[in-house]
């Protein structure tokens, strides 16, 4: 069975933040490639888009309601991901999370033997996304080397 890296990156974030560094890794190291897809969104964001989306449909406006709600997003970047692993010559596999990164990372090492290291994106470290807490506590049950990336400063 051929070994994966895993790339850790939320639904609605930028692709290209930490993807190109996953897929170099993959080639020069000759693995495939698996990308989770993780919830960014905490509970009382959805709850205000529910009722951004409520307050559209109730003004007669239900294209705009119905663009809050809809997660054409989601697939859009699961289709870019693919096609990019795809350009690159790296087999990968696209999964989507209903949790949190911290749980769905944890549930998905359980079930997938074949991960050799975890990339964690920029975007899912940065700015507390994920809490230094929960970053250790992945490190010491991962059973795998976690790899956090970071932008790179923007000069003017």
């Amino acid at each position: 069975m051929k070994r994966n890296l895993l790339f850790v990156t939320y639904k609605d974030g930028e692709i290209d933040d930490g993807l190109n560094y996953a897929l170099d890794l993959a080639k020069m190291t000759d693995k495939g490639m698996a990308v989770l897809l993780v919830n960014n969104k905490k509970l009382s964001r959805k709850l205000e888009d529910i009722m951004s989306a409520v307050a559209f449909a109730e003004e007669n406006e239900p294209a705009m309601a119905q663009q809050i709600m809809q997660e054409s997003k989601e697939q859009e970047v699961q289709t870019a991901i693919e096609a990019k692993c795809k350009t690159s010559g790296i087999a990968a596999a696209v999964y989507t999370a209903v949790q949190d990164a911290a749980t769905s990372l944890k549930d998905f090492l359980k079930q997938n033997s074949s991960i050799d290291m975890v990339l964690l994106s920029p975007t899912i470290t940065e700015n507390g996304n994920i809490s230094s807490r929960e970053l250790s506590k992945l490190v010491k049950t991962a059973s795998r080397p976690i790899v956090t990336m970071a932008k790179q400063p923007h000069t003017a």
